[in-house]
């Protein structure tokens, strides 16, 4: 591989933008990252994006772009059903990957990355990627000083559905808000729980016969109505949500201690932290839902240089851990299917993966064994 690094995008629609966009931000800042090839279904649309983005070369078949040796990596950004089988042979090519949500659309394709994975030397990244200017900032506050021992999680992301009538609520997508939505904010608890030891969820399709936001008429086939209980090994639970059914977004995330709560994105704020130990640094006491000793805490702006392409291609080249390795992204897909089978059986289902936390958390936090709370 070159200093630079040379991407290959497969999948050129909608999603496809904000990669592209962020490393042609990162190429005018000296990273040096450039797309060289593109890769859609259909020619014209392959060609189309590489005309527009300075790119000598398209294809229409992705394994030929994964034999192109002038691509170091790959970003997939292709329907769900084809994130795994292209993301597996793309490590099997010895191309860097950073694969879109969800990971995986069965668990059979996650077993199968993951061990390809495992066995390469390459960087596999997996969406969503969570660490935003607010989460970063409030790790630094994820401590007993601040919140006591962290007694549970919640978190959602629901809204009134995917407003275009197109493959979103088709059965060739392989799943509604579970895969679309859902792994956002499981991914967010992760982030601040740790791996899961437990869960049992509900999934089941609310609106079979849909109106969506551009007009169009669809009879859905996937699910859009998701709720997962989480257990974790020190008895804390997390509820989490992902309906298309709501009239409006709800995208946060609250983290809850015996003395205090931190909340993620939750009524109309970006951070805010009750604590009633003490005033968390730079925290301004603010009104918030009526609840005492609340305070707003400033969030950094975004930055492209923090941002998803930003933190794949500064692991490619080992200058930071990567957060969401296969490691995570598997232990929150594992979620995703085994809580179809807990809805499907009716029971709660033990789960066997897990992670590291890249971040150091307090090791006595999550322990609420000791002591009179």
């Amino acid at each position: 591989m070159s200093d630079e690094i040379r991407l290959g995008m497969i999948g050129c629609g909608q999603i496809s933008t904000r990669f592209f966009n962020q490393a042609a931000q990162l190429a005018e800042r000296g990273w040096g990252v450039r797309f060289v090839a593109t890769c859609a279904a259909h020619e014209v649309s392959a060609r189309a994006k590489a005309e527009e983005r300075g790119c000598a070369r398209w294809y229409t078949d992705y394994r030929r772009l994964l034999d192109d040796a002038a691509v170091d990596a790959v970003i997939i950004t292709t329907p769900h059903a084809l994130h795994a089988p292209m993301a597996t042979d793309a490590v099997r090519a010895g191309k860097h990957a950073l694969i879109e949500k969800p990971m995986v659309t069965r668990w059979e394709h996650a077993l199968t990355l993951a061990e390809t994975v495992r066995a390469s030397d390459v960087t596999f990244m997996a969406l969503p990627y969570v660490d935003n200017p607010a989460l970063l900032r409030a790790l630094e506050l994820v401590r007993e000083d601040y919140l006591g021992k962290i007694t549970g999680a919640e978190a959602e992301f629901s809204f009134p559905g995917p407003p275009r009538s197109n493959w979103y609520y088709s059965a060739e997508a392989e799943g509604g808000a579970m895969l679309d939505t859902m792994v956002y904010p499981l991914a967010r608890v992760a982030a601040l729980m740790g791996p899961a030891k437990r869960l049992t969820a509900f999934v089941n399709r609310l609106i079979p016969h849909r109106i969506t936001g551009d007009g169009g008429r669809v009879e859905s086939a996937v699910d859009d109505n998701v709720s997962i209980l989480l257990e974790y090994d020190t008895g804390q639970q997390a509820q989490i949500h992902s309906i298309w059914a709501r009239s409006y977004m709800t995208n946060g995330t609250v983290l809850h201690g015996r003395h205090g709560a931190i909340f993620l994105n939750r009524y109309g704020r970006p951070l805010v932290v009750k604590s009633d130990l003490q005033a968390p640094p730079d925290g301004e006491p603010v009104e918030y839902l009526g609840i005492a000793n609340c305070y707003s805490i400033p969030v950094p702006p975004n930055d492209v240089e923090r941002d998803i392409v930003a933190h794949f291609i500064s692991a490619i080249r080992k200058r930071v851990p990567l957060h969401c390795g296969i490691d995570v992204g598997l232990h929150v897909a594992e979620q995703q299917m085994m809580a179809y089978e807990s809805a499907r059986s009716g029971r709660a289902i033990d789960l066997t993966t897990s992670f590291d936390l890249w971040w150091p958390r307090e090791p006595a936090i999550m322990d609420l064994s000791q002591g009179w709370l």
